[in-house]
């Protein structure tokens, strides 16, 4: 692995930004910087501190709740307000995911920006319907969904908007691991809306498949319109396995995570029914 040979402390975006400009790809943005300790690209030489550059916030408004990019798992699972946002779920996984030493190093960014397959934060962010705010000289918003799917090098993530719209819907995360810190086998997260006992949205999102966080939009109009009941989560437990592409690794084969696939949503029927009762 090629050695670092410069430390860059930003002291702005526009700061970060153009020296990121200005070096290409021998550049890399440091968030938490878990991810380039153990999984650094070799040909970078130069680091870039965001740490001064004012991104560590939790800041609510009527428009939902926006979370700066170098703000950590740790903070995030402490928030009240993201403690009361679509029921809790963000803020709850945030505080159970990976050993409680690393939540306090790994940033909402750091994960964006890395978004490994095997990533739970951002399959989850995908599922509570989360846009990203960027800085490449200009702000500019667009959907995480988007952005994972067509990365733009050199842009600085600045935060994460989290929607007051979804506010009230439920959200829910089921993660298949051999141990709490192990990475996932198969990841699931959904957003849930309802309007007494009728569906009326559904976010449906797997990862870890071994692919990256993919939104399932078949899977989420068999819920939508359709009734809070067993029934309807057994009829998309028999049809999940076969929407939802899996494949085989060192971890675990295509067979066996479609299995976890139907198991993923069982659990939702428990959790969705159970809070209907």
């Amino acid at each position: 692995m090629g050695r670092i040979t410069q430390y860059y402390h930003a002291t702005s975006l526009e700061d970060a930004f153009a020296k990121a400009k200005q070096l290409g790809p021998v550049a890399a943005y440091v968030g938490g910087g878990v991810e380039l300790v153990l999984r650094r690209n070799p040909e970078i030489t130069t680091l870039i501190d965001l740490s001064h550059c004012g991104l560590d916030y939790i800041a609510a408004s009527r428009e939902g709740i926006e979370i700066g990019s170098q703000t950590t798992l740790t903070t995030i699972s402490r928030s009240a307000d993201i403690r009361q946002y679509a029921g809790g779920s963000l803020a709850w996984w945030a505080g159970h995911i990976a050993h409680n030493n690393l939540r306090d190093m790994i940033t909402v960014g750091g994960v964006i920006g890395r978004n490994q397959p095997w990533n739970d934060v951002v399959p989850h962010l995908v599922a509570l319907g989360a846009q990203v705010r960027l800085f490449d000289g200009t702000e500019r918003i667009t959907p995480l969904s988007d952005y994972i799917e067509a990365k733009q090098p050199g842009a600085i993530i600045k935060g994460v908007l989290l929607s007051a719209g979804n506010a009230g819907s439920r959200g829910f995360l089921w993660r298949f691991t051999r141990t709490q810190q192990d990475i996932s086998t198969l990841h699931f997260s959904a957003l849930v809306n309802c309007d007494g006992k009728v569906m009326t949205a559904a976010n449906l999102v797997f990862a870890g498949r071994p692919g990256h966080a993919a939104l399932y939009p078949r899977l989420s109009e068999e819920l939508v319109g359709k009734s809070l009941s067993h029934e309807t989560f057994a009829r998309l437990a028999e049809m999940a396995p076969d929407l939802v592409e899996v494949g085989t690794d060192l971890r675990a084969t295509g067979e066996f995570r479609r299995e976890l696939v139907r198991a993923a949503i069982v659990n939702l029927d428990e959790h969705m029914t159970g809070v209907a009762q």
